[in-house]
């Protein structure tokens, strides 16, 4: 703890000596500094230093601007890193690195609109980020699960997208999946159950469950059968394990449909990871 105290202490004297000294030899020493926290990934100092000189100054240097929201971005404060870099113009030298960032920081925020509309922002004659531009268009287009409009995207990449092809590539599996795959249905997950117990465990991928689900139920079944042969309709054996079997083949109903479902998710949740996966290298692979 003393340590950690000594080590806080000795930034802060540092930062208000340099707070000092801009005054005296202006705002490039405090760009070093900042910079040099940001190159030894001293991420955690750098926000709180630059924010200091926002509230100390009013405003800060573009350089420290940028670095500030890209320092969120590395400490995965996704949304304080847009809210920093929404101040960069179109004007600035990092405009085009900030606009890729915040729409990287949206869709990991599954916020796809935002991203959209961030890479939007970018209308210039450079090919390389135009194609870059399209790529990540694409990789949106496959979220949203519009493989339309991801071909339309794709087919506007010339031929500068030689760092990210393997990423490239990746999507155009992952449509082609998409494409071929059709989502199972929890209704009918619920009807198959309904119609023989267990059958909507064995649609949804969980055999084991099914077979357990069977089992029970035959078991339930013959021992409501046999209670209303032997004791009648009115007795309590046959009401016990007939309201048991009701319940149970009720519940098995509903778990087989949100089981269909829960897989339907897990495999978009995967799928979308790698989307963004694919989305996130080629950007760190020209900006870092």
């Amino acid at each position: 703890m003393i340590i950690g105290f000594k080590s806080h202490f000795h930034f802060y004297i540092i930062c208000s000596f340099l707070i000092f000294s801009t005054n005296l030899i202006g705002q490039k020493s405090t760009d070093q500094f900042v910079n040099y926290l940001y190159k030894s990934n001293q991420n955690n100092h750098l926000v709180d230093y630059v924010e200091y000189l926002k509230r100390e100054n009013g405003n800060i240097s573009d350089t420290n601007q940028f670095l500030l929201g890209k320092s969120y971005y590395k400490l995965q404060s996704l949304t304080k890193s847009n809210d920093a870099l929404k101040a960069l113009q179109n004007t600035s030298v990092f405009f085009v690195e900030s606009r890729f960032l915040m729409h990287i920081n949206s869709i990991y925020l599954n916020n796809y609109k935002s991203g959209y509309d961030y890479l939007n922002q970018l209308n210039y004659t450079d090919t390389l980020i135009n194609d870059l531009k399209n790529f990540e268009l694409s990789g949106l287009a496959l979220l949203n699960r519009d493989l339309e409009m991801f071909e339309e995207f794709d087919s506007k990449i010339g031929n500068e997208y030689y760092f990210y092809s393997e990423e490239r590539d990746n999507l155009q599996k992952i449509a082609d999946n998409l494409n071929s795959r059709k989502l199972k249905s929890p209704l009918m997950a619920g009807m198959l159950t309904a119609i023989i117990p267990g059958s909507g465990k064995f649609y949804a991928g969980k055999r084991g469950q099914g077979i357990y689900s069977f089992v029970i139920s035959m078991f339930l079944a013959l021992q409501t059968w046999e209670s209303y042969q032997k004791d009648g309709l009115n007795s309590p054996r046959f009401i016990a394990y007939g309201s048991i079997l009701s319940l149970f083949h009720a519940g098995n109903i509903w778990s087989s449909a949100l089981s269909v479902k829960n897989y339907n998710n897990e495999f978009n949740e995967a799928v979308d990871y790698r989307i963004k996966m694919d989305l996130h290298i080629p950007i760190r692979s020209l900006f870092d």
